[in-house]
């Protein structure tokens, strides 16, 4: 069975009657779980909890910046990355090698042989408390490119991408065990009353400081601030705008406050500026890699209060 066309998705929450939508490919429902011959010692037991190590961050971050290049592509807003998810994503990759196996549902292999442990959203609850949820997995796909050009060819797969209930995400890579050598795991969530901030595609890094900014939620008014700066005047809520970043290279946090009728909510975002200068009119969702700096003459800014920013 060629690895390139295994995959599994799986979706939940409050708006599905059955509570829970599994979409299985026939390739997938001969191999899963798949038992190997060979015995793989188990780095992980259990229904997560434990940190996976990070294999491949860039092919991570990757994955995310092409889902939300297709949901922008279809009008959809985009995702922001949770370290929660990241974990539950993680931990599922790197147990699929481990014990060699290819589930959405979570085995231990006791003596060679696998046994279920909990389901996905099982999995996932342990570290991210979702009101909707949903997970891709392949296996031996090489590169970001490559598996989301296989989840994209997928309905099932396709339909997590591009829901638009969800509003966060988190990637998991693993390489190195198992049968198909390569392990890729997208965990999709959305929780109640959390109102993310994404910052170009959630991208983590840009070298212009002109920005695109879409915050998720229903709002009647906003005011943003770069970093421990002044917030700016209350205005007009709008989901979708550019943003100018403060001129200095280093991770910067735009924050915003939220408020309609009584309701008020506080979200931010972080992003490294790679260089300083004069804000640039350009597409808002071009990504640079890193530029090289050279020296500068320039007296260096006084350091400002630090903002914290977790998501």
């Amino acid at each position: 069975m060629n690895p390139e066309f295994l995959f599994d998705s799986k979706a939940t929450g409050r708006r599905f009657v059955v509570g829970i939508v599994v979409v299985l490919l026939l390739a997938c429902l001969a191999t899963a779980p798949s038992i190997a011959a060979s015995e793989w010692e188990a780095a992980f037991s259990g229904c997560g909890g434990a940190d996976a190590p990070i294999i491949n961050g860039d092919y991570e971050a990757r994955v995310v910046e092409l889902v939300n290049r297709e949901r922008r592509a279809n009008g959809i807003p985009p995702l922001k990355r949770t370290t929660a998810l990241d974990k539950a994503a993680r931990y599922h990759a790197a147990d699929l090698g481990q014990d060699n196996y290819f589930s959405h549902d979570t085995y231990d292999r006791r003596n060679g042989a696998l046994v279920r442990v909990c389901g996905a959203f099982e999995r996932i609850r342990v570290w991210y408390a979702y009101w909707a949820a949903a997970e891709n997995v392949a296996a031996g796909y090489r590169t970001p490119e490559e598996v989301m050009a296989g989840w994209l060819g997928s309905e099932g797969h396709r339909r997590n991408i591009l829901n638009p209930d969800l509003r966060e995400i988190g990637v998991g890579y693993f390489s190195g065990a198992g049968d198909y050598s390569v392990y890729w795991v997208q965990d999709f969530g959305s929780r109640q009353g959390v109102y993310p901030m994404v910052i170009n595609d959630d991208a983590p890094t840009t070298d212009s400081r002109e920005v695109s900014v879409f915050i998720h939620g229903d709002w009647g008014e906003m005011r943003l601030r770069n970093n421990s700066g002044a917030w700016e005047n209350w205005r007009p809520f709008s989901s979708s705008f550019i943003w100018t970043l403060d001129d200095r290279p280093g991770e910067q946090v735009v924050s915003a406050e939220l408020r309609k009728g009584s309701q008020t909510y506080t979200t931010c975002s972080r992003i490294t500026l790679t260089t300083a200068g004069v804000a640039a009119s350009l597409d808002p969702y071009q990504i640079f890699l890193p530029a090289v700096v050279g020296g500068s003459n320039s007296q260096p800014e006084p350091p400002q209060e630090p903002v914290v920013c977790e998501w």
